[in-house]
């Protein structure tokens, strides 16, 4: 139901842009760089990919332009060379990855400003609101629950900023293509976890305490776009 909800309000804003007398279109994705904090400790980063179906209104004079965007983004963060030990007392190093798949809708502006012939930069910003469709958190529970994020504490709805910019350039009257550059710090926490008391250590049996725990993501996003063109003209 939240997808559809997510859906709905896309649609419904692709129908606001397109009345403001005409509006650009098109599909846009590429590298996501994804970095998280555990507690305020920074985490290593995480490299993925994004994809987004977006509108934007046509205005005169390089006036703000409304957009909207839809689109799958993958959050998380990495660790890399990881020394694991087993209750056999056995080690072995690995890369751990912790990934959250999130359908993510936003709404925003963008300014541009003329740049050599046919081709504009442009900065823009807007506020994200993102629901996880899944996690691999479960994969790691066999390793040691203490010291890993649990499936429970994933927050399915999270706000967050997105600020950018990037060049575009027309190819023709009705295409062009464009290069953006952006981060996304998310406003509220991906995972909230309140402490868990008397948990039993794997490794000495004692009861032990996991404390707090808060993961919240920034993501470094770099797209490739197409960019279509749907012009009104109103006649006398």
């Amino acid at each position: 139901m939240k997808r559809i909800g997510l859906l709905t309000l896309f649609a419904l804003s692709f129908v606001f842009v397109q009345a403001q007398g005409g509006s650009a279109f098109g599909l846009k994705g590429g590298l996501t760089i994804g970095t998280q904090e555990w507690n305020n400790i920074d985490q290593g980063a995480l490299f993925t990919w994004h994809g987004d179906v977006y509108v934007e209104s046509l205005v005169e004079d390089n006036s703000f332009a409304l957009i909207a965007q839809l689109g799958y983004h993958t959050r998380g963060s990495a660790r890399r060379n990881q020394r694991i030990f087993t209750q056999n007392s056995n080690s072995s190093t690995i890369n751990q990855s912790f990934e959250f798949n999130n359908i993510s809708l936003m709404f925003g502006a963008k300014q541009k400003y003329d740049f050599q012939q046919n081709g504009k930069v442009y900065y823009m910003f807007g506020l994200r609101g993102e629901y996880t469709v899944s996690d691999n958190l479960e994969q790691y529970q066999d390793i040691n629950p203490l010291f890993y994020p649990f499936p429970d504490g994933v927050r399915k709805l999270n706000m967050g900023l997105t600020i950018g910019g990037g060049f575009e350039m027309m190819f023709s009257q009705l295409f062009g293509g464009f290069l953006e550059f952006s981060v996304a710090p998310d406003i509220t926490a991906q995972y909230k976890q309140q402490e868990i008391p008397n948990v039993t250590n794997p490794f000495t049996g004692n009861p032990q305490t996991i404390g707090e725990r808060t993961i919240r993501n920034l993501s470094f996003e770099v797209s490739v776009g197409i960019r279509l063109l749907r012009i009104v003209e109103y006649i006398d």
